[in-house]
């Protein structure tokens, strides 16, 4: 790859240089599905509101998070039964649950990333071995249920549930009837973990089920609870909205307030979340009978394969359709944060006199890094090759006699991989 192929290649994602496409989303009428959408591929997967009731998290060995499906559809302006969760207030099993005493206690999914869902949100937060519905036990390497919580499914059935473990890749986990009548225990395998995998249990057919598209999602669209503002906008509370959040192992950031044709995905390279709802419900408001969407706003995605979209909403038609439509743009695979086994950091940035590099290599062995950094023109201003670097460095370059610009710093490892940061020089 030449020196000026880069550069050019650089510049042509800086301006956005590429296709314009659209695609069309929908989650039914009366928000009755819920759209698994492969940004990509150009495709959506639609399941019904009730498909599951439970997701278990299969990222690695080391996660234990459990959601609960949130989407309800509406009819008549009226939001449709979901699924709910509630601390049971008692010790074991086969206490007596009082319903009256449980309503102030319900939980719900938080929005903050798909690490921790709904079971996990009494945990302890400053405690690493809290899980909530159980804590993990070093010395056996398992986590150990210890907590009984109530579910009320969409049929209007009370079931109590109880995670009893996790023991290596397996969750074990046992519902009855309050009165412990119908007691049912199963178990699920999460192996093979993936970084992008929920396994979806159905309490209606007792079983997993599959609701996820064959060549995977990047976004979800459909009906998730959130704290928002109600019509008049004059009450903050828990609402069953209609929006977009991010699947595992993908990333967004939200850029507002700006030109959706000029905006470049550059100047917010750093601010990406695993957030869920970067996207979220906001960029609609229903405007007397019809919905407005905010024009000066787009997101930045970035896909598990690394690859970068700008998002742009540009309709909605509420309810009588589920319909919605984003224009995308394909901003290529980012070569960002691609060093495997190693983080790296150019700053300041803007710099002045002096750029540091720092470089924090995690794998062991002969890592060796050529670090190059060029002006806009291709021009190479400055080289340096860095062998055996291990644990943490900082390399010093001097930007002094740089004029004032914007350029290039190309890291490149002996693996071939690359990671590329944009500076400005004052």
């Amino acid at each position: 790859m030449s020196r000026s192929w880069i550069v050019a290649a650089f510049v042509f994602i800086t301006v956005g240089a590429f296709a314009q496409d659209y695609q069309f989303i929908t989650c039914g009428p009366g928000y009755n599905k819920q759209s698994y959408v492969n940004i990509k591929e150009g495709t959506e997967k639609l399941v019904n509101n009730d498909a599951w009731d439970l997701a278990f998290t299969a990222f690695s060995f080391q996660d234990a998070g459990i959601f609960i499906n949130e989407s309800s559809g509406s009819t008549q302006g009226q939001n449709l039964p979901l699924t709910e969760l509630y601390d049971a207030r008692v010790t074991n099993f086969t206490d007596n649950i009082i319903l009256d005493s449980i309503t102030n206690s319900r939980f719900l999914n938080s929005e903050k990333s798909w690490t921790y869902g709904a079971f996990n949100e009494s945990r302890v937060i400053s405690d690493p071995y809290d899980f909530g519905w159980g804590k993990y036990v070093p010395s056996a390497q398992r986590v150990n249920g210890n907590k009984i919580y109530v579910l009320k499914l969409r049929n209007g059935q009370y079931k109590k549930i109880m995670i009893e473990s996790l023991i290596g890749t397996t969750y074990t986990f046992k519902y009855a009837n309050l009165d412990g009548s119908n007691e049912v225990v199963k178990t699920i395998n999460k192996m093979p973990v993936s970084p992008t995998k929920l396994i979806y249990f159905s309490m209606t057919t007792n079983d997993i089920v599959d609701v996820t598209p064959s060549r995977g999602y990047d976004l979800i669209y459909g009906r998730y609870i959130s704290l928002a503002k109600d019509p008049n906008g004059t009450i903050e509370q828990q609402y069953n909205v209609t929006g977009i959040l991010t699947g595992p192992g993908t990333k967004a950031v939200a850029a507002k307030g700006v030109n959706t044709m000029t905006v470049s995905h550059l100047d917010y390279e750093n601010s990406y979340s695993a957030q869920t709802d970067i996207i979220g419900y906001d960029w609609k408001a229903l405007v007397g009978t019809s919905w407005s969407i905010a024009n000066d706003r787009a997101y930045f995605v970035k896909t598990v394969e690394n690859r970068v979209w700008k998002i742009v909403i540009k309709d909605f038609e509420g309810s009588a359709t589920g319909n919605a439509v984003f224009e995308k743009t394909d901003l290529g695979i980012s070569s960002l944060d691609v060093l495997e086994g190693t983080e790296t950091n150019v700053s300041p940035n803007p710099v002045s006199d002096v750029m540091h590099i720092a470089l924090d290599t995690k794998s062991l062995g002969n890592n060796d890094f050529n670090i190059e950094v060029f002006d806009m023109s291709g021009k190479l201003i400055y080289n340096s090759i860095n062998q055996n670097l291990n644990g943490f460095n900082i390399i010093e370059v001097d930007t002094d006699q740089w004029k004032s610009g914007m350029y290039i710093v190309k890291i490149s490892n002996n693996l071939h991989q690359s990671a590329i940061s944009k500076v400005t020089k004052l």
